[in-house]
């Protein structure tokens, strides 16, 4: 299939209160059309520019400080790294602090939501405009030349717009809207109950469903799969909502949406085209963005000079946000190999401990940990070995400290701890990477690392839990999780032993970019997957489980879980053997059986889960292991803070497991919806004039 590459061009319409922006693809004319007259949008040619400009606005999501801030931030799985509080970097959007409000714009903060708010209602309208138009296109000689043509395009857009109502009635709730295009000239906009919102999302993705194809000639185009698992995400959305308020409800009838979920998801795994991946760490390959297990991706150009500039926040720059500072680091210099180091994620101590590290295989091949010298001498000088590191790490060392065996080998003060990288001449924008220089360590508290093994391996660790041992006598004595440093008068005096940190922790490898001209180029080029069927799976599993059929619900779970596991033959890395349980003459054993789960599961307490009660009902139970096991899946993937509004477990669940937004203390239920934009606010009118202040907080969500 050809792939739909979109927005290499810019076409503008200006409205007196939108701008429709529309950007071509690589079936388009090259030239720039400055102002375009609405009937040219009934004419074949302007219609497939129209819908192709309306996929271009699924990029926004992806572009800026807002892909992490408005769907990771604030959650169980992930806090703010250590540079959560700059120009840039928004913490408060995961302390909740004054930042996320409205005043807070005022002050100078980077205003997220009402970026987002106005690129899915530019959006919105896009669409609106090319279901009006659509059915006026006569003489097409193409897609358009019938009936059936022009309900595919249409099935796309109403599929698009069900996808940015979708995203918008998730963030905000109530939202003012209309089904037809804008005129430019409306002044009123009264917000909409969220059971309409979630109405009209359904019978848009039924249409989709119903006249999208099932494998288009143009890869990245609405398939009726991507309407299926959209219409069970949905259905399974509103069945979760209890709020009866008439303008927050959600609506809909519950055991209704439940069953038709299911039935959607099941129609989209079954369909035959999808499929899992054998292994989680394919999914992630690069090069690989097109594979099966993709139900719908937002594409990305492969041509880094069609990105765009810093203002461009159309580019993908979501790879960045998740890699920490090891460039500081003793034989590491900034690569292409190991990217930009934005460094505002920190993954939560939750996140690490649901995960099975023994049988599931999913947070070792999402996380980076072992990184290799990159510094090329004498860029960046190699670490050596001091005397005192000698007389510390070793008990087979010299009096003096001058020497000391290591693996059975002598090693001597002043030595070289590992290789560095080499130039490579064929590349000098690259270099060979060398020895291991820097690892960091996802283990737990059960870990019997202490700090006289750490400073023994001679590259540097950050460990997330390690043993401080007595001076003398060597034994363990307190389990920390922090940095250590002997002081003045230790006998030990000056060694240093490292632990992870805001900046210093794993980074999420699922994004990483390396299809770049140098590493100072953020704007990134992978498609980023917007649905898997391993996330279907889950969707369905947690419908069937939420009607009672715990039979369906472990059936499709288990799928997932099999796939998670290590294989049969799959040779697993050595901190596998180190930390996790393993044995290392066991490291190719298929770890399946062992990942299963029977209906009894949910029965009783199962300390791996971190249940936020050991007293939970069966059924409580059972949607927490669902939250869970969407964590261990789909770990970074833009979705959790939705995950969490969506089963009404926000605050609950980020004052639980994230220890900024507990720290902070500002969080409040209220923030499960964000705040309408100011700007917004300003703009709309009642009975032909501007809104007063107290129509203004009459129309705010609660709270702001």
């Amino acid at each position: 299939m050809q792939k739909l590459n979109i927005m290499k061009r810019y076409i503008f319409i200006l409205f007196a209160a939108f701008t429709l922006v529309t950007c071509s693809d690589e079936f388009l004319d090259e030239e720039q059309v400055g102002v375009l007259k609405y009937d040219y949008y009934e004419s074949e040619d302007g219609i497939e520019k129209l819908v192709n400009s309306c996929y271009s606005v699924l990029r926004k999501k992806y572009g800026d400080e807002w892909t992490y801030a408005l769907w990771n931030y604030g959650t169980d799985e992930w806090k703010r790294g250590d540079h959560a509080f700059t120009t840039h970097a928004m913490g408060g959007y995961n302390d909740y602090t004054e930042m996320i409000n409205p005043v807070g714009y005022e002050v100078g903060y980077k205003n997220y939501p009402e970026n987002i708010w106005a690129a899915y209602y530019n959006g919105l309208d896009r669409c609106n405009l090319a279901v009006e138009k659509i059915p006026l296109v006569e003489d097409g000689v193409g897609i358009m030349k019938d009936d059936a043509g022009k309900n595919m395009r249409m099935g796309e857009v109403r599929f698009l717009r069900a996808n940015f109502l979708f995203l918008l009635v998730q963030q905000w709730g109530p939202i003012p809207y209309h089904l037809t295009p804008s005129s430019g000239s409306e002044k009123e906009w009264p917000r909409q109950p969220v059971s309409q919102v979630y109405d009209d999302i359904i019978a848009d993705l039924e249409f989709a469903r119903e006249h999208c194809s099932e494998e288009p000639a143009d890869y990245g185009r609405v398939t009726k799969n991507a309407a299926r698992h959209y219409l069970a995400k949905v259905l399974l959305t509103r069945a979760c909502g209890t709020d009866t308020d008439p303008l927050f409800g959600r609506g809909g009838n519950r055991d209704e949406d439940l069953a038709r979920a299911a039935v959607m998801a099941e129609e989209c795994i079954n369909s035959g085209y999808n499929a899992l991946l054998p292994d989680f760490a394919d999914v992630w390959i690069e090069g690989n963005e097109i594979n099966d297990e993709i139900v719908f991706a937002t594409q990305f150009n492969q041509e880094v000079g069609l990105l765009g500039g810093a203002s461009n926040d159309y580019r993908n720059q979501s790879h960045v946000y998740w890699l920490n500072q090891y460039d500081t680091e003793a034989g590491m210099a900034r690569n292409i190999e190991y990217g930009r180091p934005f460094r505002r994620m920190f993954i939560t101590d939750y996140a690490c401990d649901i995960h099975d590290r023994l049988n599931d295989s999913r947070l070792r091949k999402s996380l980076l940990e072992v990184y290799y010298a990159t510094g090329v001498p004498p860029k960046v000088n190699a670490p050596v070995w001091t005397e005192q590191e000698l007389l510390f790490a070793f008990t087979d060392v010299a009096p003096d400290g001058s020497w000391a065996i290591r693996y059975g080998d002598t090693i001597r003060a002043g030595e070289d701890k590992f290789r560095m990288a080499t130039e490579n001449p064929s590349n000098p924008e690259y270099v060979n990477l060398g020895d291991t220089a820097l690892i960091f360590l996802t283990n737990d508290k059960n870990t019997t690392l202490t700090d006289r093994e750490i400073v023994g391996r001679g590259y540097t660790i950050f460990a997330r839990y390690y043993w401080i041992t007595d001076p003398v006598t060597r034994e363990p004595v307190e389990l920390v999780d922090h940095d250590t440093t002997f002081p003045e008068g230790h006998l030990w005096e000056g060694i240093r032993i490292r632990a992870w940190a805001p900046g210093k922790a794993p980074s999420l490898l699922k994004f990483r970019d390396r299809n770049k001209a140098d590493v100072a180029t953020y704007q990134g080029t992978r498609d980023f997957f917007d649905a898997r069927l391993s996330e279907t799976y889950l969707i369905g599993a947690e419908a069937y489980g939420r009607l009672g059929n715990y039979t369906k619900a472990v059936e499709l779970i288990n799928v997932v879980r099999r796939r998670a596991a290590y294989h049969e033959g799959e040779e697993k890395p050595n901190l596998w053997w180190l930390f996790d349980g393993g044995t290392e003459s066991d490291v190719t054993s298929g770890r399946e059986s062992a990942i299963e789960i029977t209906e009894s599961y949910w029965d009783s307490d199962v300390p791996l889960e971190h249940y936020t009660s050991p007293s939970l009902s069966k059924e409580q139970r059972f949607i927490e292991f669902m939250l869970n096991e969407r964590c261990r899946e789909l770990l970074g993937e833009m979705q959790r803070w939705e995950d969490l509004v969506r089963t009404e477990t926000l605050y609950q669940r980020a004052m639980m497991f994230n220890d900024d937004t507990r720290a902070s203390g500002t969080m409040r239920e209220y923030h499960k919806l964000r705040p309408i934009p100011q700007t917004h606010l300003d703009a709309i009118e009642t009975n032909g004039r501007a809104l007063t202040a107290g129509e203004k907080q009459a129309y705010q969500n609660p709270g702001y």
